[in-house]
């Protein structure tokens, strides 16, 4: 028998480890997240948010393991699912997601980092071809409802000290199932209020600890110092992989432009100012669709526009739009499969409510912007920050930072939708794709920027005890532009 040793976790309690998997937690890959802060700069708010991507991967590696025995699927190798838990993380960057910047895919260099590691029982590429695996194996670490974040739901809760991250993992463990006939995971019909409060959860936690003003700001700062030193030539993109936190603002410190004297406002909390929000309900559905298709370095050409017209720094945070995948989890009522968001009319509800809750801030220098600022007068920002908006709209437009003609003329679900009143099933926008010769991945990520932004519209229709998804265009005044 193996030989394993404790690791006690707040958590989890006391997770076992095995010398296997010992030896790949002393590897130097997994030993630097050690020094990579699973939260980001959330600590500059709630200062034990000091929690690190090191322990998360081990209680993914445990969650995972302890969802796999529940399944008691013969073709689960258990050992392997730990495995490709405690490794899931170990291409992040420094800081989390808040430096995935520059188009650094941290799922890439995890696979990279996968290829060159030993195992004791496994070929590298064995784990590999699970990690990337579509299947039950690839839902157990990375899908609809998946160990990493049952595991991190909880743990972030705890270090930042809210109340809103409790969920009843130990219920939802074992009501899970699998089913064989599309080799993916889902739950018994006991376990959809387990899930609704994880759903819940997520949703609390958004707001008040993953989108939290101060945090945000602070993230923005060292993102675009980051950025900084990624234009100066200081660092790489694929550096970010090997450095750690402490990398980074030693970097950071040590260089010479801009980005040394944000991380000197950082270290001294000096940050910049939330002078404007644009809540989602105030915005109408082209301008969001205009905001989430701004691309980085079209969004640093604005910001650049923005300080030339305004004559001080300005960041945009723009939110990438709230991924809610758990409406997707199969649920098994009596002997059928039904989607969640079909069988609870809370998820329904959360899916609206999470649109609510997303917001575009625009950030000034602190020594910059005041009630005496010349530029803030003149503007009217701290009396109608919209004076801002428009001029935000203008430059978008004059400067042409979002191409229209890719966005409208060339979207072929747009084509679709102008050609169909109503568009009936998505099965109809597949079959379209695969004549294109488009991916499904393509597809559902256009189609949730057009619903996200209130641009399509989509109807849930029940025809016997199926559901069909109905699409039609909000507004179709973009087909004649």
């Amino acid at each position: 028998m193996e030989k394993s040793k404790i690791i006690r976790d707040p958590i989890h309690k006391d997770i076992k480890v095995k010398e296997s998997e010992i030896s790949i937690v002393d590897t130097e890959n997994f030993q630097r997240l050690r020094n990579i802060k699973q939260t980001g700069l959330t600590c500059l708010v709630y200062p034990s948010a000091n929690h690190t991507r090191f322990e998360h991967s081990l209680g993914t590696m445990y969650v995972a393991g302890e969802m796999a025995k529940k399944l008691n699927n013969p073709n689960l190798d258990i050992n392997l699912i730990r495995i490709l838990g405690l490794l899931h993380d170990i291409g992040h960057p420094p800081y989390s997601h808040t430096l995935e910047v520059n188009n650094y895919d941290h799922e890439y260099y995890t696979r990279q980092k996968i290829k060159k590691m030993n195992f004791e029982n496994y070929q590298s590429r064995e784990v590999l071809e699970s990690y990337n695996s579509k299947g039950l194996i690839g839902k157990l670490i990375h899908g609809e409802m998946d160990s990493d974040r049952m595991d991190y739901l909880i743990r972030d809760s705890y270090h930042t000290g809210v109340a809103y991250g409790s969920i009843d993992i130990h219920r939802i463990i074992s009501s899970i199932t699998d089913f064989e006939d599309s080799n993916s995971l889902g739950i018994l019909e006991k376990g959809v209020s387990a899930i609704e409060s994880l759903l819940i959860a997520r949703y609390q936690m958004y707001p008040t600890v993953y989108m939290h003003p101060v945090s945000r700001i602070a993230e923005c700062m060292l993102k675009n110092a980051t950025l900084d030193i990624l234009k100066e030539g200081i660092i790489k993109n694929k550096d970010l992989s090997i450095m750690d936190d402490i990398d980074l603002v030693s970097t950071l410190r040590k260089s010479e432009g801009y980005g040394r004297e944000l991380m000197k406002m950082l270290d001294t909390r000096n940050l910049f100012k939330n002078i404007a929000t644009f809540p989602y309900r105030e915005l109408k559905p082209l301008e969001i669709y205009k905001l989430i298709n701004l691309t980085e370095s079209n969004l640093a050409i604005l910001e650049e526009l923005l300080y030339d017209k305004m004559g001080f720094k300005l960041y945009l945070d723009i939110p990438k739009p709230p991924k809610i995948v758990e409406n997707k989890v199969p649920v098994l009522i009596n002997g059928k499969k039904h989607r969640l968001d079909e069988v609870s009319p809370l998820v329904q509800n959360l899916k609206v409510a999470y649109k609510k809750s997303w917001n575009v801030r625009v950030y000034a220098e602190p020594n910059k912007i005041s009630n005496e600022s010349i530029q803030t007068q003149k503007y009217n920002i701290k009396n109608s920050p919209y004076e801002l908006k428009n001029i935000i709209y203008n430059l978008i437009d004059e400067y042409e930072l979002v191409n229209e003609l890719e966005l409208f003329d060339n979207n072929f679900i747009i084509n679709i939708l102008a050609e169909n009143p109503v568009v009936k099933g998505y099965s109809t926008f597949m079959a379209y794709a695969k004549n294109k010769g488009l991916s499904e991945a393509i597809l559902s990520s256009e189609l949730q920027k057009l619903l996200f932004s209130g641009m399509v519209k989509k109807r849930t229709v029940q025809m016997g005890g199926i559901y069909r998804y109905d699409y039609k265009l909000v507004d179709e005044s973009i087909i004649s532009r």
